[in-house]
């Protein structure tokens, strides 16, 4: 029974602030710790797939990551995080990143090398622009930047095919790109906020988009009607 009882202690045991999988996976999960916290639990499970990191007080993402070279999902939430380092954007197996709630000014322009990214969520953050590599995440099937600076969106946004879901209302923007009307996969599009007498462009090849919130002051090309569109169901936001 002492036998069986010291097994099973060694096979639950749980680093603080982190979960151990079976089958050689494992995910490092950490709220309210500190940055030492995380550079050791990085070290202590390099082959972690997946890392969640909730109200720890960050400024900064430390360099360590880096070293987590299976991730697959990076989660930076409610920290104080202004800078996200180009090291994130050597980790090519990377699907999901967030990074809501910091306050973050900028993106590393290599951030267009994340090839296998097909979420990535900004909302809550200081962004004024998006790099224009962003365009290159050609799997890329969500993107949330609601309630950021932007001014402006990459010209070539359009240029993500795959993109389902695309969030970027509460912001400062100032026109849209002609080229969001080639995100044809699109199901939702949501503009509200973003900017007083936004007009949204002909959207009549964009066969697949359901829902697009709007707001008042919002309007549409004279070449587009969104009765066009016998899918799509325009929600007005206050």
């Amino acid at each position: 029974m002492k036998k069986l009882l010291s097994v099973f202690l060694m096979v639950s045991m749980v680093f603080v602030g982190t979960e151990m999988f079976a089958q050689g996976k494992s995910k490092i999960k950490i709220s309210n710790g500190s940055a030492k916290d995380l550079v050791q639990q990085i070290k202590d499970n390099p082959n972690a797939e997946e890392l969640y990191l909730f109200r720890n007080g960050l400024d900064s993402i430390p360099e360590e990551v880096g070293m987590l070279k299976n991730l697959k999902e990076l989660t930076v939430s409610s920290n104080r995080v202004t800078y996200v380092p180009p090291v994130i954007c050597t980790l090519t197996n990377l699907e999901k990143i967030s990074l809501k709630n910091n306050n973050i000014k900028q993106l590393p322009a290599e951030i267009g090398n994340l090839k296998n990214l097909t979420e990535l969520d900004l909302d809550g953050n200081e962004l004024e622009e998006l790099p224009e590599s962003i365009c290159n995440l050609e799997n890329l099937t969500y993107l949330s930047v609601t309630n950021n600076k932007l001014y402006h969106l990459p010209q070539n946004i359009g240029n993500l095919q795959n993109l389902q879901f695309l969030y970027i209302g509460r912001n400062s923007l100032q026109e849209l790109p002609a080229s969001i009307a080639n995100l044809t996969e699109l199901v939702e599009l949501n503009i509200a906020g973003s900017g007083r007498m936004l007009v949204v462009p002909n959207m009549g090849n964009c066969h697949n988009l359901e829902t697009l919130f709007i707001d008042s002051s919002t309007l549409f090309d004279e070449s587009f009607s969104p009765r066009s569109l016998p899918r799509l169901e325009v929600r007005v936001l206050p």
